[in-house]
């Protein structure tokens, strides 16, 4: 599992980054192996009836229970609701159980339905996102369904798991460093198995630590699929990050000449004019949710960025603000302890009480045996959070 760092204070998590939008139609696809196959183990069938209110305390029993090989424990947990009522749920690196060997992969998926668990397994016992290289992974940071995906046969959804790849350093676990994004597309029929059928570059190679990481974040609402992105100023003192926002059209979000950014004032097509619609005083961590729930644009994430100690929330009418902060729950970083908690991801699919939302916060320890042999300290975990 990552330990999540970036070169520059005391070793501050580092984040996945997503989708740039440059001139251009999009690179050519880095096609997945067609000798892969998919399977859910086990089948867990879609609900029949109408999802109930869920607590934090029913989720968090499901979490502790399920004991699968290919998923001991994992960060990020990003999802997205079916149509079928399943839910998805993909993860950055991942610890499996001793029966498959590497014990560590950079990515895994789950479906549940109720509390069914099932992990999406491959034929080659591998992540469910190829690594790019022995040195170079692909860590999940997002996923989003597109309801306007154009030609595809009906009764299939199409995911788009957006995907930073990270080059591995020799310097241990905190040694990575993002190098651009690619984003997966997943295909899956009504009651049916998630299966790849494309991988593609979407931003090129580049170590810049200040700049714009697109798909830090990413939702769809109206015809558009949204993407924000973080970034650190440099700014002595400032560990937040700036948010900054961007919109495709869902029908074809790979033609990045069709890119639209928020530059204070208005969507253009210019990203080099895009302006924060939060700034990094104020910041956010580098991974985050942006989600429309309930007639709001609601954003999680650390307050200050990943060194900070508070979850909040931030809520605005518009997908670019203004966002009004509010505190939501204390998950301290844990850099003094070496128990780390991080990137809170908001999970509205999931209903709850009137008035409250679900979110996680991905765990982990800077023990990895330890991590190994227990693995459930490095599951995420859920509470409910109030929202204003």
């Amino acid at each position: 599992m990552r330990r999540r760092g970036r070169r520059f204070a005391v070793g501050l998590l580092v984040v996945l980054t997503l989708t740039s939008a440059c001139s251009g139609k999009g690179p050519p696809a880095d096609e997945p192996s067609s000798t892969v196959g998919y399977r859910l183990v086990p089948s867990c069938p879609a609900p029949v009836a109408p999802d109930r209110p869920a607590t934090a305390k029913l989720v968090n029993r499901v979490v502790a229970a399920t004991d699968l090989a290919g998923w001991q424990a994992a960060d990020i947990g990003a999802s997205v609701k079916l149509a079928d009522g399943r839910l998805v749920w993909v993860f950055g690196d991942t610890v499996r159980s001793s029966a498959l060997q590497p014990r560590i992969v950079a990515n895994s998926m789950l479906v549940s339905s109720n509390r069914c668990v099932s992990q999406l397994t491959t034929s080659d016992d591998g992540p469910i996102i190829p690594d790019v290289s022995s040195t170079q992974v692909r860590w999940p940071m997002s996923v989003a369904p597109l309801d306007h995906a154009g030609k595809v046969p009906a009764g299939t959804e199409v995911l788009v798991v957006l995907c930073a790849r990270t080059q591995r350093g020799t310097g241990g676990t905190m040694d990575f460093q993002f190098r651009g994004t690619s984003a997966a597309i997943f295909t899956v029929e009504r009651g049916g198995v998630p299966t790849l059928v494309d991988v593609y570059e979407v931003t090129p190679d580049n170590g810049a630590e200040d700049q714009v990481n697109w798909g830090a974040a990413a939702m769809v609402h109206g015809p558009w699929f949204y993407v924000y992105g973080s970034r650190l100023t440099g700014q002595a003192g400032v560990f937040g990050h700036a948010l900054y926002a961007a919109r495709a059209p869902q029908s074809n979000p790979r033609d990045r000449s069709k890119w639209q950014f928020w530059d204070g004032g208005r969507w253009q097509s210019d990203r080099g004019r895009a302006s924060p619609v939060i700034s990094a005083e104020e910041g956010v961590s580098q991974t985050l949710s942006v989600n429309y729930t309930r007639g709001k644009f609601v954003v999680v994430s650390k307050r200050g960025g990943d060194l900070g100690d508070f979850v909040y929330t931030w809520v605005s009418s518009q997908p670019t603000g203004p966002f009004a902060p509010h505190q939501a729950l204390k998950a301290p970083a844990g850099f003094d302890t070496g128990e780390y908690q991080y990137a809170p991801l908001a999970h509205p699919e999931i209903p709850t009480a009137p008035g409250h939302l679900l979110v996680s916060v991905s765990r982990n320890t800077s023990d990895l045996t330890r991590l190994l042999n227990d693995p459930e300290v490095g599951r995420p975990v859920f509470a409910e959070v109030s929202l204003p």
